[in-house]
């Protein structure tokens, strides 16, 4: 279920690729976490999700979130960073990029 381009901020994506999942090891973006980034010259916002509704790592997740936008963008004078849980995560919302660093091969069915 990839994202449209209009919904991640590319500048902003890299940014939060520097995040992990604690559990995982994978940067949140390529883990699919993240299903909306955007940001204005004084605002960021961005939604996410995490894999599991009882993960006990998401307030982690989301201060790692705040700080490195707050690093990278410390002009910006307000944050909107919220969990979200629709859609909910599945494994189909890992990129292409996100299975590579993984060391596995996306498995394509056909329809």
């Amino acid at each position: 279920m990839p994202l449209q381009n209009d919904q991640l901020d590319a500048s902003l994506s890299d940014c939060l690729r520097e995040v992990l999942d604690p559990e995982i090891g994978l940067n949140v973006v390529d883990l699919g976490l993240v299903t909306r980034a955007q940001r204005s010259s004084e605002a960021v916002m961005v939604r996410l999700t995490l894999t599991s509704r009882a993960c006990p790592l998401g307030e982690m997740v989301l201060a790692e979130v705040r700080k490195k936008i707050a690093q990278s963008y410390p002009e910006v004078t307000r944050m909107d960073i919220r969990l979200i849980w629709h859609p909910p995560w599945t494994p189909d919302r890992i990129t292409d990029r996100g299975y590579e660093l993984l060391g596995r091969t996306r498995t394509r069915t056909l329809t």
